[in-house]
This record gives C-alpha cells, structure tokens and sequence, in this order.
C-alpha cells in the first residue's frame, strides 16, 4: 500500500487492545494512510497514565480485554478525558452493547474484522469532530476574553460590526493551524484584507503572496504559481521561479478560485494534499511549506452539484471557512466608513478637511452596494477629488449611484436609489431587539449561557425573551 495523504498527519492516536496482531496491524495500516503519530497499548490498565502525558486525537479502543474491561476503561476515560473522542473497537455486533457505549461517551464504533476504508473514514472523521470542538472552545473563550477590544491584526478594516468581529476572533483562533483557510463573500468585502490580517496572526514569517487565478487557463496557473524552466514552452527564454518560491514559510492567498478550470483544480488538490508540485519543464519535485488561504465569490456547492467544481478540492480546503459579510448587511458601519475614507483621499489628494451633509448617509443607506466597501470608497475618493467648498460633492456621489425619480402619485414625488430595491423596513424598537438577540445566539452557537453573557444580561431574562419570541410565532 501506497502512502496517502490526510487531513490530520500530526494528529496523536492510541490503539489499546490485548491482542498484538491487532493492535500491529491497525498500527501499520495507520502509518501507511499517513498518519505519523500512532501509539498502542496492550494493556488497557496503563491507558491512564499515557493519556496523562499528553495531547491526544483519537483512542481505538477494544471492549474485551481481560486485564480491564474496555467498557469499564471507557467510563474512566470520558470522566477524565472528556474531551478525547473514543472509537470503540468489538468483535460482536451487539447492538445493545454499542448503544451503551455510545451512551457512556464513545464517539462511534468499529466491527472486527474492520475494513480498511471503513477505518479511515471513521478515523479522519473523529478527528475532525474533535478538531471543530477544540476550535468552537477556543473562539467561545477568545469572544469572552476580548470583549470589545480592538483587533490588532485587523485594525485596517473598518468596522463595528457584531458579525464581522466574530469573523476577526475566529481567524484569530485558526491562524496558526496548519490546514487551509476558505474565505467566503462577495467581491469588495475585505477577503483580501482579511487573509493579510491573518497572516499577521500566523507563525508563518514568510512573505504574504497574493494570487488572483481569475481568467488564468491552466498553463497560465501552473506558470504563475510554479514558474518553469528555459525552453518549457514557447517563449520561455529563461528559467522563471514561481510565486510559490516566494511564500517559503509564508501565506499563499488564491482569490477567485471558484474560475479555476478543472484541471488547474487538480493540480492545486495535489499540491495541498502532498505539499509538493512541479516547476514547468523541471523532473524534481520542489515542496513547500507555506499555508493556503483560498477565496472565492460563488458558490461553490452549487458549482460542485453543476460539475464545475471538485468536491474533493472544495472538502480539502474548506477544514476552517468564515464568510465575510457585504456592507447591505453592515449598514450601521457607513458613518465610519464615510469619515475615514474623507480623510483618506483628502489628505492623498493635498485637500483641506473636509465634512459631508447628513444627508448623505441617508442617500447611502439606501443603497445596495453591490461592489461593497470597494465601491463605497470609490465613490467618496471622486467625490473628495471634485469637491470645491468645505463639503464633499453629493452631486457626484448621486450621480454614481444612479438616483432615479420614481412615478409620482398625486403630489408626492420620492426618489430610488438603483440597483437597492429601496430602503429596508424600519423596524420597531422590539423586532429590533429579538433580531440582535438571535444574530448573538448565532455566534455563541444556540449556548444560552453564554449568549446571556455577551448580551450583559442574566440566564433567566434571556430565557423569558427566547420564550415569548417562541410564544409570538406560534
């Protein structure tokens, strides 16, 4: 058998069975899938003390063992390790003993003689559970650790917004991991800024390469990313090293990948999968080390359902994924959005400070802003750049956005703003409140607890507005 690749390599797994052959075999078939840190034991009775020693995944554990029962050793260690998933190992397909175990703690279980992808899949899996467990403790303790201070790494990006500052703790929490990062959201969000912000969390002190593989065939792609050697194609007059040589220990950020063509999606899957590619024209594999951070502004699963899209790639590179809200949804941040891009291109541009009316949030609120933060600033850079008095220029602004007058009915005349469908409804001061409420419980992941605690108000009044919310729907 051929080594493969998975998602865990580093990850710690215990096998604990009385019988050797077992416990090698398992072992072997392991180490030869990939995974690197593989640890048996014969004799479950110092299964304690070896847990106690350090970190760990994964526990194999096999239920009839002589020295100590599995299903007594299973009680011990979801008391004491709670947080390791158990995979319970038996030779007897006894429903009601893997219904017991499964209420004692195990993650799943395994039926000897246990198939060989049937392990894998089980393995990877409960690895991955715990992975996204170990990763929701942390941002649960990191959302209730910074409160509202300010985000260091992400001071570039303007914004007060509840949803956008979970997205902050989040990629602040998986920096440092090894596994590829997708960033979701449409064009104009901040993806960009956001994986250069992540990069300043990271361990990763290599340079930040940018690469957008929009419109890039896959000759183009392979060239980009991997260079290629003197005479490899027509006009390569010289050797030319790829981006990928640049991001040594650094943060490679592929932005479009959803325009990817399928056979540059193969090459990029078996450059995260084996950490190795090839230069055009060049027999030796070079590898690399640098993390992956991928953004797109489609949908990838219904490019997947329509076979443009691999769902093997989209599974690779989606083990950590944040979605980056667009500014329609973010309204609240326009005042200070507004004022920090005046400043900006006043100063750029040698212009006194300048203000704007307050009308102009108005006009702005209604907006859709289908080229988002990008788009706003545009508009307010041409409309410093024209701007004469003490003001910036509403005219230019009105313009750009496209104001049309809307049919007049008896003496009232309104105006739309084009491509918004019109301003959102105004809420009551009630319907605004169970909205936060339920965009909090959202981040907090339906933890009443804490959502109480982020809302600063106590367990049983937040069970009382739950409850009438409930009421009031039925």
């Amino acid at each position: 058998m051929e080594t493969q690749n998975v998602l865990y390599p580093d990850a710690k797994i215990l096998i604990i069975d009385d019988d050797v052959d077992v416990l090698e075999s398992l072992s072997a078939n392991l180490r030869l899938t990939g995974y690197h840190n593989v640890e048996s034991l014969h004799d479950g009775r110092l299964a304690m003390e070896k847990l106690g020693e350090g970190h760990c995944a994964c526990i194999l554990l096999d239920l009839m063992m002589p020295l100590i029962p599995g299903k007594v050793l299973l009680e011990k260690i979801e008391e004491n390790f709670p947080h390791i998933p158990v995979i319970v190992i038996t030779a007897i397909d006894d429903i009601e003993m893997v219904i017991s175990c499964m209420r004692a703690g195990a993650y799943d279980y395994l039926v000897k003689p246990i198939r060989l992808q049937r392990l894998l899949t089980t393995v990877e899996n409960t690895i991955r559970y715990k992975s996204m467990g170990d990763e929701k403790l942390s941002l649960t303790k990191s959302l209730l650790e910074k409160g509202s201070q300010e985000h260091e790494a992400f001071k570039e990006i303007i914004t007060h917004h509840t949803r956008m500052k979970s997205v902050f703790s989040y990629i602040e929490v998986i920096a440092d991991t090894p596994y590829p990062v997708l960033l979701t959201g449409e064009s104009g969000t901040g993806k960009g800024m956001i994986a250069k912000g992540l990069h300043k969390l990271s361990k990763c002190h290599g340079k930040f390469v940018s690469i957008n593989v929009a419109g890039l065939d896959d000759t183009l792609f392979s060239d980009t990313l991997f260079g290629h050697k003197k005479g490899a194609f027509t006009g390569a007059d010289s050797d030319r090293e790829g981006l990928l040589s640049k991001a040594e220990n650094g943060v490679v950020f592929l932005d479009e990948i959803g325009d990817l063509e399928m056979s540059s999606q193969i090459k990029l899957l078996r450059l995260l999968q084996d950490r190795e590619y090839n230069p055009l024209g060049f027999d030796k594999l070079r590898t690399t080390n640098a993390k992956f951070v991928l953004a797109t502004n489609r949908n990838l699963e219904k490019l997947i359902s329509e076979g443009k899209f691999r769902y093997d790639l989209f599974y690779r590179i989606s083990t950590h994924s944040a979605h980056i809200p667009p500014l329609k949804e973010r309204k609240e941040d326009l005042p200070f959005l507004v004022k920090h891009f005046i400043r900006k291109h006043a100063k750029i541009l040698g212009k006194q400070a300048l203000d704007y009316r307050p009308q102009l949030l108005e006009t702005l609120s209604h907006y859709s802003f289908p080229g988002n933060v990008r788009e706003l600033e545009n508009l307010i850079s041409d409309a410093v750049a024209v701007s004469k008095g003490r003001f910036i220029s509403m005219e230019t602004i009105e313009k750009n956005i496209k104001i049309k007058p809307l049919k007049q009915s008896g003496n009232s005349s309104t105006s739309s703003l084009e491509p918004s469908q019109g301003p959102e409804p105004v809420l009551s001061l009630k319907e605004a409140e169970d909205k936060h409420i339920a965009s909090v419980l959202s981040i907090a992941n339906n933890n009443l607890s804490l959502t109480a605690r982020l809302l600063k108000i106590n367990y049983s009044t937040l069970h009382r507005k739950l409850k009438k919310v409930r009421e009031e729907q039925s």
